[in-house]
């Protein structure tokens, strides 16, 4: 007999067919469990925030799922200000400019007016090095939750900028955790852009 691309050879009635199938379903939902793991899509790349102190990265889905960002500045400048800016689409305007955090409010959940920076995103997080500290993260979760459409993909961009212009590159490692919202979820792809 054929079963599911398996030729099983039945040696006894019903019995048997029943037992194979039994066990055919539970490695079928064993590898569903698998698929269904968020923690396996798990991506990270290094990059470099540049000597004016800017890097963009992009981070690809091959479908509607949410994706948590976690950004580690390495060796962050003394008493420096990092900002994590979003844009749905690559923000108009790249690169280093004059910016102060303290005009704008952190994007909680949705974006909006408080947090948007004309031309370069959203301010999704910002961080004051802390005296003594060598690492700084800044965080972010976005969604494409479209479930009646779980097959499109979404493009999310992410720019990094410190405030204060030293003149010094920083080691950047950028993670993103994808988190379904249908069955499963895909692995994303990061690439930085600037």
């Amino acid at each position: 007999m054929f079963a599911g691309g398996i030729i099983v050879a039945l040696t006894g009635p019903a019995m048997s067919f029943r037992r194979f199938t039994a066990a055919l379903a539970t490695v079928s939902l064993a590898a569903l469990s698998v698929a269904c793991d968020d923690e396996d899509n798990r991506v990270s790349v290094d990059g470099t925030l540049k000597a004016d102190g800017y890097a963009l990265f992009a981070v690809d889905n091959d479908r509607q799922q949410r994706a948590d960002v976690v950004v580690t500045v390495r060796e962050a400048d003394p008493d420096a200000t990092y900002v994590l800016l979003y844009s749905a689409s690559a923000p108009r305007n790249v690169g280093w400019f004059l910016f102060d955090p303290s005009t704008k409010s952190r994007c909680g959940g949705d974006v909006g007016s408080h947090c948007e920076v004309d031309g370069y995103g959203y301010m999704v997080d910002y961080v004051k090095v802390p005296a003594g500290a060598t690492d700084i993260t800044l965080r972010d979760q976005r969604c494409g939750c479209d479930g009646n459409d779980k097959h499109r993909e979404w493009t999310g961009h992410w720019a990094v900028m410190r405030i204060e212009r030293t003149e010094r590159e920083n080691k950047v490692s950028f993670e993103v955790t994808p988190k379904k919202i249908d069955t499963f979820t895909d692995e994303p792809t990061i690439s930085q852009l600037q």
